[in-house]
């Protein structure tokens, strides 16, 4: 009897070869190929709507690809809706006084620190709040819940617990400044990368915890709709 940690529900081994190679060509090849395609029009998209319709198709694609995890996961739900529900408010509890004490550290080492991801959003909200809201605070959520938890923590997990919660949460880091290097001094990008690191353990957290991939959904739909309405 093999005592490796488990889930209460996970991927299956088709829905993770898929996944991997799905969240390849979504680092890779799905934003080179919009923006080929935006330069091409002859009046190209501006980026709020350029992001938008990559949160869309991401939305979409994970959706189709995950679409019987995202099943099992909703099951999960019925059969323990009290702890669900626990877990989730926990999570979005735990997750903002994390933040709040890594962001007042942050500020005592750089008081004028500012996040380069977040700036970026805002500058986009301007004129486009509606769309920006639905692709932060809806689909972006579900997509990058399903690629960094449910495929990359769940693939990990059951081999070692410890390298789940690491690995998923530097990755998610990473992708959030990506964009960036080479155009922002290497501290700045450094603290732009540990203010993600606590999102990543509470949001895998949540979803081994309740055993379904929505509740760490939900605390990152939350956590995004708040953000952007502080915009406002």
């Amino acid at each position: 009897m093999s005592n490796s940690p488990k889930l209460a529900v996970s991927m299956n081994d088709k829905e993770r070869i898929w996944g991997f190679l799905y969240l390849l060509a979504e680092l890779f090849a799905l934003p080179a190929a919009l923006e080929a395609m935006n330069r091409l029009l002859p009046a190209p998209l501006p980026d709020a709507w350029l992001n938008f319709l990559y949160f869309a198709l991401n939305f979409i694609f994970t959706c189709f690809l995950f679409r019987s995890f995202l099943k099992r996961c909703l099951a999960r739900i019925g059969k323990n809706t009290g702890d669900f529900l626990l877990v989730t408010a926990a999570g979005f509890g735990i997750y903002y006084l994390c933040n709040l004490v890594l962001n007042s550290l942050i500020l005592l080492l750089a008081p004028d620190f500012a996040n380069l991801n977040d700036g970026n959003i805002a500058q986009q909200v301007s004129g486009n709040m509606p769309i920006m809201f639905i692709g932060t605070a809806i689909l972006v959520p579900v997509a990058e819940e399903l690629l960094h938890r449910g495929l990359v923590f769940g693939s990990l997990y059951g081999r070692n617990p410890y390298i789940a919660y690491i690995f998923s949460a530097i990755l998610f880091s990473a992708i959030h400044i990506l964009g960036y290097v080479m155009v922002y001094p290497l501290p700045h990008l450094l603290l732009a990368f540990l203010q993600y690191l606590p999102a990543g353990l509470v949001l895998a957290w949540a979803y081994r915890k309740s055993g379904s991939i929505f509740s760490s959904i939900l605390i990152h739909a939350a956590v995004n709709a708040l953000a952007l309405l502080s915009l406002r």
